[in-house]
């Protein structure tokens, strides 16, 4: 199981030193976009300042927030998620990149809002950071493997004043797969620090209109052999529309700028198979509508867009076909008519049907998160009432109830779950969550203030609560309690709890 097996890790991250290994990242499909110059190592500030020359005070300086080293860089306080300021600051910066480097798309609604808030807040950074930066590159590829485009990129932009190779690689990248290729090429003639390899420079070359040059550069990467025969059989596709040549075999990992070759020559890669974070090039609308649904719906129940987005598909057109899929769009845009129509009996009528078909596809939080304002205070009859229940739950959009002698959800949502009024393996591993110690490994970590790591721990064991792990759910919940996130728990215990994500 996953999970003892980060919690192993955990107990000896910090002397696990491999300096002549390249760092750990989450993503492997980066494109080869730029050459990379091995870093030189910053100055280091010294530890104590110099001694003065006279009794005068020295003057007093500011340092801009922009001049924050990159680690340290955020999208929000981490006091406005939640979270504390040392989330980081008593880790060892190698142990944090590695622990980001094996973040997985969580399937946990909980656990995703963490995760994301864990990385794209500011904070304290850890202790030896290699020039500053390790840690948010690390923050920024974990955002990417888990499709998070829209927050890598406005952590990238936050760190502008210091462009560098490597934050410019994965900036490129992200423009790649939302449609901005000619901004992404625009940017990196623009910056004469970044030095493209010849696939990048051929690409851009021919997206600016300059075949020759093009043509040019691809001989003189074939003459130099710096690029290998499939690259060659791509680019000169890319180039010749007439070029001789079968189907081409895609790569094992494709990156994005492959990605974006193989579109453009005819041979587009279905995004389904592929990291998540390719689904956003399926909501370019060149795209089919209904290959834009099922990305929406993809990239939505991961929480890699918000509800907003998906609705916007759903809504596009009315469906003109029957089968699963138009069925629920059509269930959706039926609901969505009522729901602004604003009749409680209409609404008691289509909720059911509409909780059932994002139900069924996965989609019930991002159900609850779109429509539960709108059900607040309704009044609403038979199962409708208790779905709308749950839907508050689920989105967190009322206080908590108070626990009732009958009720383990009521008790849940009140932050005391009763294992008297448990009835399920699931309710009973739930109960225990919130009375249990953590794995003696979290324990560890959390003694040592390293919070962030621990909280990594608890966003791996909620992943496997998601598959039906009952161990998991206990350690989850109980890791999330030790660390100062009982609300967080409350989230996660009412999701696997109303989803029954046991099942």
């Amino acid at each position: 199981m996953r999970i003892r097996t980060l919690l192993l890790l955990a107990g000896s991250l910090a002397t696990q030193v491999e300096a002549q290994s390249p760092p750990l990242s989450a993503i492997d499909w980066l494109s080869d976009s730029i050459s990379v110059p091995e870093a030189a190592p910053r100055p280091e500030r010294p530890l104590e300042p110099g001694v003065t020359e006279d009794a005068r005070a020295d003057p007093i300086t500011v340092e801009p927030l922009d001049e924050l080293p990159a680690d340290a860089q955020g999208l929000f306080e981490p006091q406005d998620r939640r979270l504390p300021d040392d989330l980081w600051s008593a880790s060892q910066a190698s142990d944090v990149a590695t622990g980001l480097a094996r973040v997985e798309v969580p399937h946990l609604r909980a656990a995703q809002r963490l995760l994301v808030d864990m990385l794209s807040a500011r904070s304290t950074p850890p202790q030896g950071s290699a020039n500053g930066t390790e840690v948010f590159l690390a923050r920024i590829d974990a955002l990417l493997a888990i499709g998070q485009l829209q927050a890598a990129r406005a952590l990238l932009d936050r760190a502008e004043e210091e462009e560098t190779p490597e934050n410019f690689r994965r900036w490129f990248d992200i423009a790649l797969l939302t449609g901005q290729e000619n901004r992404a090429c625009e940017r990196m003639r623009a910056m004469p620090e970044v030095t493209p390899t010849y696939p990048a420079r051929i690409f851009c070359l021919a997206r600016g209109g300059d075949w020759m040059a093009a043509a040019l550069t691809l001989d003189s990467a074939k003459a130099l052999d710096v690029i290998d025969e499939d690259e060659t059989e791509r680019l000169t596709r890319f180039l010749d529309d007439h070029a001789e040549g079968g189907e081409i075999a895609p790569p094992a990992r494709p990156s994005p700028l492959d990605f974006a070759i193989l579109e453009a020559i005819g041979e587009p890669l279905a995004t389904t198979t592929l990291p998540l974070a390719f689904s956003h090039a399926d909501l370019r609308h060149n795209t089919g509508w209904k290959a834009r649904i099922e990305a929406a719906e993809r990239l939505a129940r991961f929480g890699a867009i918000p509800p907003s987005k998906l609705w916007e598909v759903y809504l596009e057109r009315e469906p003109a076909a029957s089968g699963t899929l138009w069925d629920r769009v059509g269930t959706m845009q039926d609901f969505d008519r009522v729901v602004q129509g604003g009749e409680p009996d209409a609404i008691s009528a289509d909720l059911p049907a509409a909780w059932e078909a994002m139900r069924d596809a996965g989609l019930a939080t991002v159900l609850a998160e779109r429509y539960a304002g709108d059900l607040d205070g309704l009044v609403l009859d038979g199962r409708a009432a208790e779905i709308a229940r749950r839907i508050s739950l689920l989105a967190g959009t009322t206080p908590a109830p108070q626990a009732t002698a009958s009720d383990f959800l009521g008790s849940v949502a009140a932050g005391k779950p009763q294992s008297d009024l448990a009835r399920t393996p699931l309710e009973s591993s739930l109960a225990d969550g919130f009375s249990s110690n953590p794995p003696a490994a979290a324990q560890k970590l959390i003694d040592q203030d390293r919070i962030g790591e621990a909280l990594l721990l608890a966003t791996a064991a909620l992943d496997e609560a998601a598959s039906g792990n009952l161990d998991s759910t206990r350690d989850g919940l109980a890791i999330l309690n030790a660390a100062g996130q009982k609300a967080r728990a409350v989230e996660a215990a009412l999701e696997l709890l109303i989803l029954e994500r046991h099942q």
